[in-house]
């Protein structure tokens, strides 16, 4: 009679299935075994899972294998349990071990056959399910058997769970529940609340009481409490979960479900849980929940118990939604792309639209406006439709007003709503034939009215393509900004409770003012990373102040000055986000509408300002030596590399997150380093004392973690320690003092060499100089003398002669320049020949230089002519007996003596003459000797 009263209690109190998003996880994520038994969250929030082929982590982004030193296919996980101490025990199929120290130790040669087998014992110790016996092992591997009541008697072990809660074990025991305390075994059956069944699950709860799940019943036992309580179940509860608000989540062979104290709620997806045998699950930092199925992998349900999603599955007719609305009934209004859908109060399962709306053309429905007993409906190319609730009656109050881009129902009751080259209003909505006015707002034609909203003065504020309007006192208004105009204009407008209006530029980012009287407004950027490169489709605000801006990548929420966006990771139905499809609810649930369906935030006060847990170390390796927590490790110096696996836990996205990472050695040099990959590596390090830092950067939080570290001394070998350095140092000095003497040895015979080259090459040197001085002599005597007489050549004694011309002048000293000619000189060349009148011209020259003083100046002036520059005559001097013995002369060549008279022009130097003007003084006078009968001196006047 209580089964039958507990039957019909889960028949009427059993909901429909509620439709949630899964992720799964299979080889493509790095889970190698999609045979999935057991899910454990650690202390640290790791989650593992034990596998048929080995164990994995989840290092936020993807499954890790766990390095066990075992074969994969050897490890069959088959239970996981962690001690209050830390120690994770990992039951196989084939033995018990312990997982310490980042290391994998077989503990003991029992067998783990399915989860929930393994219990703690309150110490270091643990209980053991095996073959309908208990046993008890403890961390050094002492294996006891624990004496229990035997088969056919009561509290005979059977197959089942086993839990240590409360300082008891607990287990079940035939139909019913057994309890071990101090040694004495207590049965608890229908007498105590629980009732005939296989008992196949346990799990605590956090306020101290026990949930156990059957094939048919789920019984609970509060704490301090002395009997269960118990309700009917129409699947297996394999597995339990008890989520933060005490519901008890439940799975089972393709189902899951979850009691809320008064009824069943029943779940599913796309086919993914329908045609899996879930064998566990568990609940992440995040509040997500992760299920591990035999077959399929892991799956992990995204926004449990934040988001509540509506698709086709629950009757949505279509995508996207465009529009939210709650109508005087309390009815949920959804416009879609084709028509739309109602969701009745309490119900589980969207309606479509009344009949009276569902005409053709009426599609694509941008505006839902309850007001009153009426719901207006504006459709995306201008039909505008009033719906009576009350009569349940459509009209269509006008059509084909342009592509509508908004709709608004200001504090008056009017209704607005702009179009692509349009604004409209509808001043009386309850009138029996409203009209629809376009208003005239001194904008072009062509612009495009995007988006409006009311602030608390009542001002109506309009984002359009030409800029940002207003609207009080009856009169438009088009806004001053500071800087360019924005390209494009601006695609959203929003004023929160804080007085501040918000507008998001078409091309992108958001900026926000405080409206002040005038038609000026200041303009502040938001000064955000994901904001700066996202052009938002539109703005909202709720009641608490926040802002919510949609986008294609989901929807960015500013809550007391904190920035999160939310998206698909967080249980958005989809990233795209519908413009203007936002409702708040009266209990502060948020609807958004997406190109994915609709989602339902059902407390956005837990799901915003998210703390980012620091990543957790997974794996450190040091040259094939793994590394543990503590206090700082020694490791001898192998050349070799530094991994680290590390692991982000709780609420993280991990399309935008990444690791940022250093590793300090001393230095100020070592900076920030960023990559998306869980897996850091450093070549090898040098002998030295490190600091390694990593913490998660979660853009779409706008936050980061605190850092995790660890420190690591590599300790240098023998000869890289300070004593062999010093050595080294020793033997170098040596070495170098060594090659020194020899290098001074070997530099001193250099030198000596060299000083021996260098005196030879000196004195080959002044040889050289010698000769080349001798050369350059001759070279100028060639160039200065003729080489016949050995007298000046003509330049020369030209030359010569303006120098004695400017001497003679200054010391006022009288001097002689003369010409000498040979009479007849060619008659001598004609009959004697050219030898003897160069004998005859070199024994004339001969004669002239004794005749003179060596002062004079002896030049050949050409020819037969001769030069004399004859200092210190004056005209009372003999110059005609001086040259006396030129004039008449006898010159002997060999056996001919020849008779050859000179003719001789003189001249004296006067003042203001230059050389020209005396040589032709000279000339006129050697040519009046010539005239008079040659053999004669003439003197110039």
């Amino acid at each position: 009679m209580a089964l039958w009263a507990m039957s019909l209690a889960w028949m009427g109190a059993h909901a429909a299935e509620r439709q949630v998003d899964m992720q799964a996880f299979a080889p493509e994520q790095g889970l190698n075994s999609l045979a999935a038994n057991v899910l454990l969250r650690d202390r640290q929030g790791v989650l593992w899972v034990g596998t048929d082929s080995g164990l994995f982590r989840f290092d936020g982004e993807r499954f890790v294998a766990v390095s066990t030193g075992n074969d994969g296919l050897q490890l069959h996980v088959n239970d996981l349990y962690q001690a209050a101490s830390g120690q994770l025990w990992i039951g196989a199929a084939r033995h018990l071990y312990l997982w310490q120290h980042e290391r994998l130790r077989r503990v003991a040669d029992v067998p783990v056959d399915d989860l929930r087998r393994i219990a703690g014992d309150g110490g270091q110790g643990v209980y053991v399910r095996h073959e309908h016996r208990l046993l008890h092992v403890t961390a050094d591997g002492r294996v006891t058997k624990v004496a229990w009541p035997q088969a056919l008697s009561t509290g005979a072990l059977t197959d089942g769970p086993l839990l240590w809660h409360d300082g008891h074990l607990w287990t079940s025991c035939g139909p019913s529940l057994c309890m071990r305390d101090a040694g004495a075994t207590a049965v608890w059956g229908t007498d105590r609340g629980v009732p005939v069944d296989q008992w196949i699950s346990m799990r605590a709860d956090a306020r101290g009481g026990l949930w156990v799940g059957g094939n048919h019943h789920l019984v609970h036992l509060k704490a301090g409490a002395k009997r269960f309580e118990a309700v009917a179940s129409a699947n297996p509860l394999d597995a339990l979960a008890v989520d933060g608000q005490g519901r008890v989540l439940a799975a089972s062979a393709g189902h899951v479900s979850r009691w809320d104290g008064a009824r069943w709620m029943d779940f599913g997806d796309s086919g993914n849980l329908q045609s899996a045998h879930l064998r566990d699950l568990c609940f992440d930092r995040s509040g997500a929940v992760w299920l591990a199925s035999a077959g399929r992998g892991v799956f992990r349900w995204r926004g449990y118990g934040r988001f509540r999603n509506w698709g086709v599955a629950q009757g949505l007719d279509s995508v996207p939604t465009w529009a939210i609305a709650r109508d005087g009934d309390g009815r949920l209004w959804l416009g879609n792309q084709r028509h739309g859908n109602l969701l009745e109060p309490g119900a589980r399962r969207l309606s479509p639209w009344p009949a009276a709306m569902r005409r053709p053309g009426w599609t694509d429905a941008v505006a839902v406006l309850p007001h009153g007993r009426s719901v207006w409906v504006i459709y995306n190319r201008g039909t505008v439709v009033r719906y009576n609730l009350d009569s349940q009656r459509a009209e269509q109050v006008a059509q084909n007003l342009g592509w509508v881009k908004f709709g608004l129902l200001d504090g008056t009751g009017r209704i607005w709503f702009g179009t692509h080259g349009g604004l409209w209003r509808i001043d009386r909505p309850d009138a029996p034939q409203p009209q629809v006015r376009r208003m005239g707002t001194g904008l072009p034609d062509n612009t495009n009215y995007l988006s409006a909203t009311r602030d608390a003065s009542g001002r109506i504020w309009l984002a359009t393509s030409h800029g940002l309007l207003r609207f009080a006192q009856q009169r438009f208004t088009r806004m001053r900004l500071p800087g360019a105009p924005a390209p494009g204009g601006y695609s959203g407008v929003a004023a929160t409770t804080d007085g501040r209006l918000w507008v998001a530029p078409v091309a992108g980012g958001l900026r926000w003012t405080r409206p002040q009287p005038g038609n000026a407004l200041s303009m502040h950027a938001i000064e955000d990373p994901l904001l700066e490169r996202t052009a938002l489709y539109s703005l909202e605000a709720d009641h608490a102040g926040r802002l919510w801006a949609t986008s294609d990548a989901g929807v960015d929420v500013l809550d007391h000055g904190h920035w999160q966006r939310l998206d698909r990771d967080d249980g958005l139905a989809w990233n795209d986000v519908a413009p203007g499809a936002f409702l708040e609810d009266a209990d502060g649930s948020v609807w958004l509408g997406t190109s994915g369906g609709v989602s339902h935030v059902l407390h956005p006060q837990r799901l915003l300002s998210p703390q980012v847990a620091a990543p957790v170390i997974l794996e450190a390796d040091y040259g094939g030596k793994r590394l543990s927590a503590g206090p700082a490790q020694r490791l001898d110096w192998n050349g070799r590399a530094l991994t680290v696996q590390l692991a982000s836990t709780g609420v993280v996205h991990p399309a935008t997150r990444h690791i940022e990472y250093r590793l300090d050695d001393g230095t100020d040099d070592a900076g920030w380093e960023t990559t998306t990959s869980n897996l850091l590596r450093y070549a090898a390090l040098s002998p030295g004392h490190y600091r390694f830092l990593a913490r998660v950067n979660a853009p779409a939080l706008r936050a980061r973690s605190q850092s995790t570290t660890f420190d690591l001394v590599v300790v240098p070998p023998w000869w890289r320690s300070p004593w062999a350095f010093a050595g080294y140092a020793l033997l170098t000095l040596l070495a170098l003092l060594a090659l020194w003497r020899l290098r001074s040895t070997q530099l001193l015979r250099r030198q000596a060499v060299l000083e021996h080259l260098v005196d030879v090459r000196t004195r080959e040197l002044e040889a050289d100089k010698r000769a080349l001085e001798a050369t350059r002599r001759a070279l100028e005597y060639e160039a200065t003398h003729d080489a016949l007489t050995g007298l000046l050549a003509r330049g020369a004694a030209v030359k010569l002669l303006g120098a004695a011309l400017r001497e003679a002048t200054t010391r006022l000293r009288p001097m002689v320049v003369a010409l000498i000619d040979l009479d007849h000189f060619k008659q001598v060349n004609d009959n004697y020949g050219h030898l003897t009148g160069d004998a005859v011209l070199v024994q004339c020259a001969q004669r002239l230089r004794r005749m003179t003083p060596e002062s004079a100046v002896l030049g050949r002036f050409g020819g037969e002519e001769l030069l004399a520059i004859w200092p210190g005559l004056s005209r009372a001097d003999d110059v005609e007996g001086r040259f006396a013995s030129l004039v008449e002369a006898e010159y002997v060549d060999g056996a001919n003596r020849l008779r050859v008279s000179c003719s001789v022009g003189v001249t004296w130097i006067r003042p203001g003459d230059d050389v020209e003007s005396v040589l032709r003084r000279a000339d006129a006078a050697l040519y009046q000797a010539k005239a008079l009968g040659r053999a004669r001196v003439e003197r110039s006047e």
